[in-house]
Formats: structure tokens, C-alpha cells, sequence
């Protein structure tokens, strides 16, 4: 009798932890962006970040997005701050089966100096800034960063997801000169980065 009991408890129990996973993950609302975050758990302090930043106070405009990785695993997309034409983002792998954790994912970014040498510097990093693409097909997210309002300069990083990592698998970027005439507004024009 004991058995049982416990075994009911226990069942109970876990129905009980899987009906506090909201089930919605499209056409998402703010009150579903504060339920997942008590799921999710990203750091407050970017939650604080984006409500001090927004500019509206629609309640249809949550912020958070997921993109399916297939396997019920999703790369969730969370803005944490906006922006006119560059917001903020973090970004998690997060699996249905609950067999890995949500994980904040870091990302390795890339910029072009303008020096003579065309230096490329890169920063690690689980704050991106920029516009993001997922490309359904490839299951990749691809990333814009605009170095100004221009758009003529940049990166544009294509990245895999896993359970663990966002692994750049192809990058470009270009310089922001002062002489506007040498920007290239096509990123797909940018020099291709050699060493990810």
C-alpha cells in the first residue's frame, strides 16, 4: 500500500512540473514570455534590461521567439534589449524531453578594422547585437550585425546549434571606412572570414 502511495505521489508530482512548462511557443504574449522565464531562467538582469527599453507597451509584443531544431529541441531567441535598427539578444537550446537543461548559449562574433591590414578581431559572448535570421532548412541561425544604420559594413555569421555550443560555420564581415564609397551594402559580398 505504501508503494503505491508513493507511486501516486510521485506521479502527481511530475504532472504537476510538466503542467508548469507552457505548451505555446508561437504568436507569443508578454504574460508567455514571464511564463517561460520561470522556466527558462535567463538572468533577470537582462529581463530588467528589455522592459526598461521598450518602447511600447503592447502585450503582443513578447520578445521571445523559438525556432525548432527538430527532436522537440529549440534554439529559443530571447530580445533583452530594443533597438531601431540593432537589438540585443540572448539565445537558448532548450529540449521538451527536459534530458539536457535550458542552456544560455555563447556566441563568437567578428569585426573587420579598417586598418591597412584588414585585422579581424572577435569577442565570446552571451549578448549579441544585431538582426537574426533562422534558416529553417539548414536548422542554422544566421546573424547581421550592422556597424552602422548604413548597413555597409558588418558581419554576417551563420552558426549550428547544439545542446551546448553555437558553432559559427561560416562568417563575413567588412570594415566601416570613413569614405562611404568603399561600403559594400551586400553582405553576401563581405570578405569570407578563413579562420572560425
Amino acid at each position: 500500500m505504501k508503494l503505491l502511495i508513493t507511486n501516486l505521489f510521485v506521479v502527481l508530482c511530475a504532472s504537476i512540473c510538466v503542467a508548469q512548462v507552457p505548451e505555446k511557443k508561437t504568436d507569443l504574449t508578454v504574460a508567455d514570455r514571464e511564463a517561460w522565464h520561470k522556466v527558462l531562467r535567463w538572468p533577470a538582469e537582462f529581463e530588467e534590461q528589455w522592459r526598461r527599453s521598450r518602447t511600447t507597451n503592447d502585450r503582443d509584443q513578447s520578445g521571445l521567439a523559438f525556432h525548432s531544431l527538430g527532436h522537440g529541441s529549440y534554439l529559443v531567441q530571447i530580445e533583452v534589449h530594443e533597438s531601431s535598427y540593432q537589438p540585443r539578444y540572448l539565445f537558448m537550446h532548450y529540449a521538451e524531453s527536459g534530458k539536457t537543461p535550458a542552456r544560455l548559449l555563447k556566441f563568437k562574433t567578428y569585426e573587420k578594422d579598417d586598418d591597412d591590414a584588414g585585422t579581424i578581431s572577435t569577442k565570446v559572448s552571451f549578448e549579441v547585437e544585431g538582426v537574426p535570421a533562422f534558416d529553417d532548412r539548414k536548422k542554422q541561425l544566421v546573424f547581421h550585425t550592422k556597424g552602422r544604420g548604413t548597413e555597409d559594413c558588418g558581419s554576417l555569421v551563420r552558426y549550428s546549434i547544439t545542446p551546448t555550443r553555437a558553432i559559427p560555420t561560416e562568417a563575413r564581415a567588412h570594415a566601416c571606412f570613413d569614405d562611404y564609397s568603399l561600403g559594400i551594402t551586400d553582405p553576401m559580398r563581405w570578405t569570407k572570414v578563413r579562420r572560425l
